[in-house]
């Protein structure tokens, strides 16, 4: 009850952020069939969750489409921006509120990092859509890849996790195309969901016996889909550590739409 009184508050802040209403470009976007998620953690009151189709961006959030939004809405340049919803690290990339620095004009075609949940909120409702669930986003990152030259899925993102991040981020489109039409799904940037946080794990124990249990003997593994999906424990610890207004620099989003 208290994952979902937050994620309600979050949702709540974001809409008063403001974003003026902004028309689609025409970004190619996907159809993900309907589908059933598999929650990777599982309890006594667990249960695979269905999945409608819906429509997912071909590729992540670019600069230029981002500088296209700060520039129609002033409010989330990075000299206004109100830090409730984006910290210190927001587009700290950037050299002006709107312009990249004339020897990283090659950015404009990466995604854009260093943004808040609550941005990434905000330029997708100016889009006239959304940022995919986690239920969503998984479905479509376990997409069959097309041409990776890896054993297996999970082979390629951990031997993406396991380097560190270029420099110079690559521009989108990048990496490896997935059964639906989708590209970086994995392999570029770490991405925001809209419940990121609806699963929360830690091992401070205080108030928290049962995550004090889990502490000992690699136990975290307990009722886990996989016990030997190591991306996979690694993703939802990630996304567990986050807090709606963090900015890093590897992190951007790619929006959704239902059908």
């Amino acid at each position: 009850m208290k994952r979902f009184v937050f994620l309600i508050l979050l949702f709540a802040a974001s809409i008063g952020a403001g974003a003026q209403p902004g028309r689609a470009k025409g970004k190619p976007m996907h159809t993900v069939a309907k589908g059933v998620y598999e929650p990777f953690f599982r309890t006594a009151t667990t249960m695979p969750v269905p999945v409608a189709a819906f429509r997912i961006d071909e590729y992540a959030v670019t600069n230029a489409e981002f500088i296209g939004f700060v520039k129609q809405n002033p409010a989330w340049r990075r000299s206004r921006v109100n830090r409730l919803f984006a910290d210190k690290n927001y587009l700290h990339h950037w050299a002006t509120d709107t312009t990249l620095a004339p020897a990283d004009a090659k950015l404009l075609q990466a995604p854009v990092v260093s943004v808040s949940w609550f941005a990434a909120q905000a330029y997708s409702r100016w889009q006239g859509k959304r940022l995919p669930t986690v239920a969503e986003w998984e479905l479509a990152g376990n997409g069959k890849p097309r041409n990776i030259r890896f054993d297996s899925l999970t082979d390629y993102i951990l031997d993406w996790y396991k380097r560190p991040n270029p420099k110079v981020l690559p521009p989108v489109k990048s990496t490896y195309l997935n059964q639906y039409g989708l590209y970086d799904m994995h392999g570029l940037i770490w991405e925001w969901t809209f419940d990121f946080n609806s699963f929360v794990g830690s091992t401070d124990s205080r108030g928290n016996t049962t995550d004090e249990v889990q502490a000992f003997c690699a136990a975290g593994a307990v009722n886990v889909k996989d016990k030997t999906d190591y991306a996979g424990f690694m993703r939802y610890g990630y996304r567990g550590s986050l807090k709606g207004n963090f900015c890093i620099q590897n992190l951007g989003f790619r929006c959704a739409k239902s059908i």
